[in-house]
Parts: structure tokens; C-alpha cells; sequence
């Protein structure tokens, strides 16, 4: 039967789940700002970025709590594997934030290629959460790798001989990606530091 302690664990676990949840809806939103130039998307994505470090500082501190309670040895592993995750997607917020007050116009030729690379990013984010409530995770390097990939196309097509849009414009395109796929690197290293902690939550 599960200790008190450990019934704790898994309800920082859910916590946790959903925080990576507001997370990827952040992301989503800001993309969407971004794509449309939309002030009020952005701030939409600006206010559950607030909603994502107000719910991580509340995970910390949950984590924290435990930890005070003389956690069992080989729960405290687990206990400090939360702490990091919270902090991590609190950060994810961060960069949703970032992309929602992202000023100019997207040019149209790598719209496409933004909406992907939005939507590959939110999607590590809802994957991260799956495997913090119990599953398993699948296909999140995957993910990865492909919005790595789309950074890299909007590196080409920014920089490339038909690129007609200026500097600063390339210049914003470049940046916008980077955020995109740091935003998923990041769900994917939180993905290995909480393999420890993840089967708490199934």
C-alpha cells in the first residue's frame, strides 16, 4: 500500500503534468501571436506564461515540502528530479513568453515551416507531460530532432538567394526558430533528468 509520503509524490507528479500541459497551450498561442502579429494573442500567451511559473514556483514548493517531511532515501532522488523538472518548463514558459512578444511581420514563405516548428514544440511539451503522469513517453526525441531539423530550414531560407524580405527581418526568422527548438531540447533533456522520478506518477 502507498505511504503517504509516496501518495504525495504522485500528486506532484499530475502537478507536474499539467504544468507541461499550460506549457505547450502557451506555446501554441504565442505561435500563433507571432504567425498573425495578433497583440492580443500575445497577450493571452503572455498570461499563461504567468499561469506556468506561478503553478512551477507551487511545484517547487510542494517538492520542497516533501523534502522537509525526511523523505525516504530512495525517494529523495525522486523529490530533487521534481524540483528540476518545475524549474525547467517554468523556463519553458520563459521562451513561450519570449516568442508571444516577438515583434514583425513572419514573411510569408516561412510561415509554414513556424507553424510546424511551433506546433513540433508544443507538441515535446505534451509528450514531457505524458511521461511525468505515467506513460512512456514515445517519440519525444523524435520531436526533438525535427524541430532541430526546422531550425535549420529556416536557416537555409533566411539566409539562402531568395531570401528578399532584408536583414532584420532574416535576422528575427533565425531567432524565432532558435527559441522554437531550444524550447523543445529543453523538454527533452527534462525528459531524461525526471526518467526517475517519471513512474512515481503512473
Amino acid at each position: 500500500m502507498p505511504t503517504a509520503f509516496q501518495k504525495e509524490l504522485v500528486t506532484l507528479a499530475h502537478r507536474l503534468a499539467d504544468l507541461c500541459a499550460l506549457v505547450a497551450s502557451a506555446l501554441e498561442e504565442a505561435t500563433r501571436a507571432a504567425l498573425e502579429s495578433d497583440h492580443t494573442l500575445g497577450g493571452r500567451a503572455r498570461e499563461q506564461a504567468a499561469a506556468v511559473a506561478a503553478l512551477g514556483a507551487a511545484c517547487e514548493d510542494q517538492a520542497g515540502a516533501l523534502l522537509a517531511l525526511h523523505a525516504p532515501r530512495e525517494e529523495v532522488k525522486a523529490v530533487l528530479a521534481a524540483v528540476h523538472v518545475a524549474a525547467e518548463v517554468t523556463r519553458m514558459g520563459g521562451l513561450a513568453r519570449e516568442i508571444a512578444e516577438a515583434r514583425g511581420v513572419v514573411p510569408a514563405p516561412v510561415r509554414p515551416v513556424v507553424a510546424r516548428l511551433g506546433a513540433q514544440a508544443a507538441e515535446a511539451a505534451r509528450v514531457l507531460g505524458e511521461l511525468l503522469g505515467g506513460g512512456d513517453g514515445g517519440g519525444l526525441g523524435d520531436v526533438v530532432a525535427s524541430a532541430a531539423a526546422g531550425e535549420g530550414e529556416l536557416r537555409e531560407l533566411a539566409g539562402g538567394p531568395e531570401w528578399v524580405y532584408g536583414r532584420r527581418a532574416a535576422v528575427e526568422v533565425v531567432l524565432l526558430g532558435a527559441v522554437f527548438a531550444r524550447f523543445a531540447g529543453m523538454a527533452g533533456r527534462v525528459a531524461r533528468r525526471a526518467a526517475g522520478f517519471a513512474p512515481v506518477g503512473a
